[in-house]
């Protein structure tokens, strides 16, 4: 029989990752909604209540929203730390910050359990076509045997450094990434008041040394967004997640001391954005209809 494996969290990104492990683990998922697994359930998944996975899974997956989530779940009397097997290893695919890495590893080293943080860039196709980037922040003993694992999910595993590391990388990664989105918003739409079609300006753009993923690949998937004909292209990226991932970065700044004035304007705008379009719309509508249409 195949090994164990649990898998907490299956929401759009979660099952993006869950589903390059079904085929080849006993994979045991759990979500607060439970419809979200039935495809991996159809697929040879088998849906366990929390303490099942605790006593059979020596390898426990997490894909959560917060890493406050992370903290309920494990944290607490009855939490899952406590559940789980000396040995075992939580690998924790949210995105989540270095001190809160360090606040799990004082809950969990002592009950003899160990912790990953593997959060995971490029998005839900990405990782469902088992390309996207684990950033891997792990000693190097617990890193040496979960990578197997880590390489089934995907291709591109970088060992960043120990824990906290790799939130460290996908903060960054974060914050640039949203940087780049309302740069490309602002520059695209000058383009467009100037005279030239967005369409044209993006391929302009994407041409020269200014191209970044938000004009190579946000922009022509909307493309160009936004009507009853061509409704916008939904990329399961919410702004409240948006927002969540800029003030994790800009959090991780103050932590450390250091400034990023262009971080928290930028942050201001995705509070705009969710005041506009509400928290649960599409960062795709946002990259659609940012500004108003040209006179």
């Amino acid at each position: 029989m195949s090994e164990a494996v649990g898998f907490i969290g299956v929401g759009a990104m979660g099952s993006a990752i869950a589903s390059r492990l079904v085929d080849n683990y006993e994979l045991h998922v759990n979500d607060r909604n439970p419809a979200v697994a039935d495809k991996l359930v159809e697929r040879g998944a088998t849906f366990s209540s929390l303490t099942d996975i605790a006593s059979r899974c020596s390898y426990v997956f997490l894909s959560l929203p917060r890493p406050t989530d992370v903290a309920d779940l494990l944290q607490g009397q009855d939490g899952l730390a406590q559940q789980l097997k000396p040995g075992s290893v939580i690998i924790d695919t949210t995105t989540g910050t270095p001190t809160s890495d360090q606040a799990l590893l004082a809950l969990l080293n002592p009950l003899g359990v160990d912790y990953v943080d593997a959060p995971i860039g490029g998005g839900v196709r990405r990782a469902e076509a088992g390309n996207a980037a684990l950033m891997i922040g792990a000693s190097d003993d617990v890193y040496a045997r979960v990578e197997p694992l880590l390489r089934a999910v995907t291709e591109d595993v970088i060992h960043v450094g120990p824990v906290g590391s790799g939130h460290a990388a996908k903060l960054v990664n974060n914050l640039l990434n949203s940087c780049n989105r309302f740069a490309a918003m602002e520059a695209i739409r000058l383009g467009e008041v100037a005279g030239i079609s967005r369409e044209m300006i993006v391929d302009v753009i994407n041409r020269g040394s200014a191209r970044n993923y938000a004009t190579e690949n946000t922009y022509p998937q909307l493309l160009m967004g936004g009507t009853a004909e061509q409704p916008y292209k939904l990329q399961n990226f919410t702004l409240q997640l948006l927002e969540k991932d800029l003030r994790l970065a800009n959090q991780l700044a103050e932590e450390l001391g250091h400034d990023t004035p262009i971080g928290h304007l930028v942050q201001e705008f995705v509070a705009q954005a969710v005041e506009r379009f509400g928290p649960d719309a599409d960062q795709s509508q946002m990259m659609a209809e940012w500004y108003p249409e040209t006179p």
